[in-house]
C-alpha cells in the first residue's frame, strides 16, 4: 500500500475564517490550531461566558475561571464537532462547571490575587497580555 502525498497525519486544509463563519466552523478551526479561529470564537463568546460568571466579584478567580474556560475549549475542540453543537452553550457549561467546582472564597481582606495559572498559560499562548479587556 501507498503513502498519499501528504503523508498520514497531515492537518486538512486551513478553513478562511469569516465574519459570516458559525461557530461549529470556528471550533473546527481551532480542532485543527488555528489561532485566529480561536480568537474569533472567543470574541463571539466572551460576553455570555462572562455574563456566567459575573457572580463572581473580581479579584476572586473570576479571571482564572474564564482564561481556565477558554484553555479547555482550545485543548477539547476536536472533541466536540456535531454539526448541531450549540457552541456557546457548550462553553458556558464549562465555565458553569469550573464555577461549581471552584468554590470560590473570598479572599482575606486586602489580599488581592495576581494572574493565576490559567491566566498566564491564555496569554502566553495567544500571544495577549494579561490584563486583556476580555478579562474585564
Amino acid at each position: 500500500m501507498r503513502a498519499s502525498a501528504r503523508g498520514p497525519f497531515q492537518p486538512s486544509p486551513v478553513t478562511v475564517i469569516g465574519d459570516g463563519s458559525s461557530e461549529v466552523v470556528l471550533l473546527d478551526a481551532v480542532s485543527r490550531g488555528s489561532v485566529p479561529a480561536f480568537l474569533a470564537l472567543v470574541d463571539r463568546t466572551s460576553a455570555a461566558v462572562r455574563a456566567v460568571l459575573a457572580e463572581i466579584p473580581p479579584g476572586h478567580g473570576r479571571n482564572e475561571i474564564l482564561a481556565a474556560s477558554y484553555l479547555e475549549v482550545w485543548w477539547l475542540a476536536g472533541c466536540h464537532l456535531e454539526a448541531d453543537l450549540d457552541v456557546t452553550a457548550w462553553i458556558t457549561g464549562i465555565a458553569r462547571r469550573r464555577v461549581a467546582d471552584a468554590g470560590i472564597d473570598p479572599p482575606a481582606q486586602g489580599e488581592r490575587l495576581g494572574p493565576g495559572y490559567a491566566e498566564l498559560e491564555f496569554a502566553a499562548l495567544f500571544r495577549r497580555p494579561v490584563g486583556d479587556p476580555l478579562w474585564e
